[in-house]
């Protein structure tokens, strides 16, 4: 991460000049850049609730009920590790597949049904969006060679992902054959680790995984509302890029803005924390086919990471730490203040019936002083008499 932003760092030192970068900034009418740059914060926190509401809607129509509240924190720490850890988004998802059955109790494989509608309904929104700006891009006279190929390059790895996704939806056995791939890999490779009893629990999670599935293709209408949540969310995100170009007063066209916003979210979600510094020499590159001047790209691009990746990580962080702490303060076990009563020992010994008298050798010192043991003697003779 550190070393991403140094090379992006000489890239607008050599290549773009930090002197065009603070001429942008000095001309930059700061209400303007402050209301418009609030406004594209404020629009991914409300992305981020209604990715989290459409997949809330799917847990309820699989019976997992859970607030929006925690549907929302949840999304959050996920998000973080996504953000964090290059692995296109999975970590995110198991993640707060984890969270979930911690706080209900419900199977893996169920849970794992909800991740997997909810990544379609999310992806069939996408690919609509990517074919609709490739309309606009190859309608567009004069558009980047560059550009073009890179937008066909994504349609292509989004269409197959999710092709993906609808076979482990529809075709009844894919499930089971990853999981009876994944369960010999590691029968072969380390034996050590792998437990027969794993097979039973893992035939239990597919039922819950394939009866998850059926729901939703016996009643399809149940997607209608997270259909629309994403839609509201996706069009969120679309908006945070476009506030930023307004708050530098450089608005752009719509299949500009359609290319920079899935071209910036595809990256990141593949790369995480490694796309810093190599996505900012993306969009700032982009910036420039597009006509902008080198200063106003490169200020740009600072923009769109800051609002698209240092504040989710900024929040998911915030999330995180919030989430440790609950957790913490839940398990600490609470002391109740009770008055102390100063009770002779001796008579609470003898008051006592489950008790039994103290032997003649209670009190013992092996003091080789001869008042001491006379004491002790004495001790165990008087508490002895008292006790009969």
């Amino acid at each position: 991460m550190g070393a991403g932003l140094i090379v992006f760092i000489i890239y607008l030192y050599f290549f773009i000049s930090i002197p065009k970068i603070i001429t942008v900034l000095s001309n930059v009418n700061s209400t303007q850049y402050a209301f418009y740059y609030s406004l594209a914060l404020v629009a991914v926190l409300a992305s981020v609730f209604f990715w989290s509401a459409a997949w809330n809607s799917i847990l309820r129509s699989l019976s997992i009920k859970i607030s929006y509240r925690r549907t929302y924190l949840y999304y959050w720490v996920g998000y973080f590790s996504d953000l964090v850890i290059p692995c296109a988004t999975i970590c995110g998802e198991i993640t707060r597949l984890y969270l979930v059955q911690k706080q209900t109790g419900k199977g893996y494989g169920v849970l794992a049904a909800s991740a997997i509608t909810n990544r379609i309904v999310a992806y069939t929104i996408v690919t609509i969006g990517l074919f609709s700006g490739s309309i606009l891009i190859f309608l567009k006279p004069g558009i980047s060679p560059v550009i073009s190929n890179i937008f066909v390059i994504f349609l292509v790895g989004v269409t197959i992902y999710l092709a993906v996704l609808l076979y482990l939806a529809f075709v009844e056995r894919a499930a089971s054959n990853f999981a009876r791939l994944y369960g010999t890999i590691l029968k072969t490779l380390r034996p050590k680790h792998y437990n027969p009893e794993m097979e039973a629990r893992r035939e239990k999670s597919l039922t819950s995984y394939y009866e998850g599935f059926r729901k939703f293709r016996e009643n399809p209408r149940l997607l209608i509302k997270p259909f629309i949540f994403h839609l509201i969310s996706y069009l969120l995100g679309l908006s945070v890029y476009i506030l930023i170009f307004y708050a530098l007063g450089i608005p752009s066209t719509p299949e500009f803005y359609v290319v920079v916003y899935f071209i910036a979210t595809a990256v990141q979600d593949a790369a995480a924390s490694f796309s810093v510094g190599s996505l900012e020499i993306i969009l700032t590159s982009i910036f420039l086919l597009y006509g902008l001047n080198p200063g106003v790209s490169g200020i740009t691009a600072l923009l769109v990471r800051s609002a698209g990746f240092w504040f989710p990580l900024f929040v998911g962080f915030l999330a995180v730490q919030y989430l440790g702490t609950k957790n913490l303060l839940s398990q600490t076990p609470q002391l109740k203040d009770t008055p102390e009563k100063k009770l002779d020992p001796l008579q609470t010994n003898l008051s006592n019936n489950n008790l039994k008298p103290l032997l003649m050798n209670t009190f013992i010192d092996l003091s080789p002083s001869p008042q001491v043991r006379l004491s002790t003697r004495l001790l165990n003779i008087n508490y002895n008499t008292g006790a009969q």
